[in-house]
């Protein structure tokens, strides 16, 4: 018995493990079904860099990486590069690097959940099973929010990831001073793979310090070394990002999407009028003060996190929110239980710091409730939820054990199920729209067609460039040689776009009606809206292929133009 009790922490962390596994690694190449161009460009950009040193832009190891109109951070395109040289330019291989980050933050948390909440003890002195640290684990693991951005290609995913072990390698810097190099590694880590980061990590390290400074000024002898080596090496790591934080190139996105910006819509709570009064009231720093609580608060808000879930198209799974609605009272308890505890200080300090500064980033930009933005909120939230878990088992009326683990056991089963559906069913069905379905197979279509003949591909509404160079694993040496977009000194400077690009005989550019469909004899690629049954027949344009959603509508056509009919 004594045996079982040793090795069940093992055992269920490994489960827990096997099915954060499951869900994040089955049909990774396969669902979301289609590609999303931002997981285009940060593959393509490792396989440029791969093969030449270069990015699609032909500059050289970029600090920040060049992507349509804007920058992507660099981390997790160098991390690719790895991947795609033994397995490929793939779905698989690009995904594959969130889907490990994802898998790997399940024992992270578990380890980090053990220090944040130590297990008790025997009379003995023998440990008692940490469950705390177990149902975070699993919780984890079986977490929507999670699990999306580990089943596709999104930096954020990385920077959760390199958070989670610097606050690990920091905290236990305490016994071991120089961890404290490992942490600076892993935050600048962070900072580096996902902007956001660069607002929370900054003020997690300062509530560390406020924390603990009496332990630090006591023993400074001890810690001054590493705390400076550490400094000196964050310093010199985030240096070449602070040297373009201020070109237009870094501060594009941010730019576009801040609610200070003075550029864009009138914020929330703008009245149309003249007067002292109304100058009063469309002050645009009190305005976007007022947008920031209001979008801050929707990050707290029970309403989103349990019901409403993301609004945006590729990011929350058919018929589900951030969480599951079962974990809501689980979430009060929680957050009553822990809000009263005089004890877990270390605990309380790190779930409150990082639920009050995660939405920060996201509140300050005009999107209403991006979980990408706010993706490290997701470690507070089910930490408390975790909590909850274990306090409801606390104040419970006595109950055999067999009878707790099964109503567990049936929500987590009934939680899984209902999960898998929406992921691998009504996900690919509802979705494949919003994740460019199709182009892969137009790809291998294309490359049946007579060579003799060139091909346009229509890109009115949106970068299928990016797609075309990424499924036919264009070589990046003939992409720099016929494209020409800015020059290397201005990279981050200039915002200047082509409108044209070329891939050996394939064009991608918008459509012209007219001059492109009726007076050169070509092959065109274009989705179901661009190319409709009426405009086919209008301008004698015959099909060659269509390619149909999962659900059987038209997603993509390939077309012939016929000038010497007209």
């Amino acid at each position: 018995m004594k045996l079982a009790n040793k090795y069940l922490p093992a055992i269920l962390l490994f489960l827990a493990f096997l099915v954060g596994a499951f869900f994040r690694f089955y049909k990774l190449g396969e669902t979301p079904t289609g590609l999303y161009v931002d997981e285009a460009s940060l593959g393509y950009n490792a396989y440029s860099i791969y093969k030449t040193g270069l990015d699609e832009y032909g500059k050289s190891f970029p600090v920040m990486f060049r992507s349509f109109s804007t920058f992507q951070s660099p981390v997790y395109s160098y991390l690719l590069v790895p991947l795609i040289h033994f397995l490929d330019l793939s779905i698989f291989s690009v995904r594959l690097l969130s889907a490990l980050f994802g898998v790997l933050s399940i024992p992270l948390l578990y380890l980090l959940a053990q220090k944040l909440y130590p297990a008790p003890r025997t009379n003995n002195h023998e440990p008692i099973t940490n469950n705390f640290a177990l149902i975070s684990s699993l919780l984890l693991a079986l977490s929507p929010w999670h699990i999306n951005y580990s089943r596709t290609a999104y930096e954020s995913n990385a920077a959760l990831f390199f958070l989670l072990l610097g606050s690990f390698f920091l905290l236990n810097a305490l016994k071991k001073p120089w961890l404290f190099l490992l942490s600076a590694l892993s935050f600048v880590i962070s900072m580096m793979a996902y902007r956001a980061e660069i607002i929370i990590v900054p003020i997690l390290v300062l509530v560390f310090a406020i924390r603990y400074s009496g332990t630090l000024l006591t023993n400074s002898k001890r810690y001054l070394l590493p705390i400076f080596a550490s400094l000196a090496l964050a310093m010199v790591l985030f240096l070449p990002t602070i040297q373009i934080m201020g070109t237009s190139g870094f501060q594009a996105r941010s730019s576009a999407l801040n609610i200070f910006a003075s550029s864009g819509p009138h914020p929330w709570g703008y009245q149309e009028g003249t007067g002292l009064l109304h100058d009063l009231i469309n002050n645009p720093q009190i305005l976007a003060a007022r947008e920031f609580i209001s979008l801050y608060s929707s990050y707290l808000s029970p309403r989103y996190l349990f019901s409403l879930g993301d609004s945006g198209p590729r990011l929350p799974y058919p018929g589900m929110g951030t969480f599951f609605v079962w974990q809501f009272p689980l979430y009060l308890i929680g957050l009553y239980f822990l809000i009263k505890d005089k004890y877990l200080k270390d605990f309380k300090y790190f779930v409150f710091t990082l639920l009050l500064i995660s939405p920060v980033p996201a509140a300050l930009t005009r999107d209403p409730y991006s979980t990408l933005r706010s993706l490290p909120l997701v470690i507070p939230q089910i930490l408390i939820i975790s909590f909850g878990l274990v306090k409801l088992r606390e104040i419970l009326p006595p109950l055999s054990s067999k009878l707790k683990l099964s109503l567990v056991a049936l929500l987590l089963i009934y939680s899984s199920v209902r999960m898998f559906i929406s992921i691998f069913y009504f996900n690919d069905y509802f979705n494949s729209k919003f994740w460019n379905y199709g182009w892969e197979m137009v790809v291998e279509d294309i490359k049946k067609l007579d060579p003799k003949l060139p091909i346009m591909v229509d890109s009115s509404r949106g970068d299928s460039y990016i797609l075309m160079m990424f499924f036919l694993k264009y070589d990046p040496v003939l992409y720099q040689q016929e494209n020409f977009e800015v020059p290397v000194a201005d990279y981050y400077t200039s915002l200047t776009r082509s409108d044209t690009k070329k891939l050996g005989n394939i064009t991608v550019k918008s459509i012209v009606w007219g001059p492109d469909t009726d007076e050169v004899e070509q092959y065109l690629v274009a989705d179901y809206l661009a190319m409709s049954e009426v405009q086919i027949r209008d301008h004698s344009l015959t099909i060659i292929k269509e390619i149909p959603f999962p659900d059987g509508k038209v997603a993509l056509r390939i077309l012939k133009t016929n000038p010497k009919t007209r």
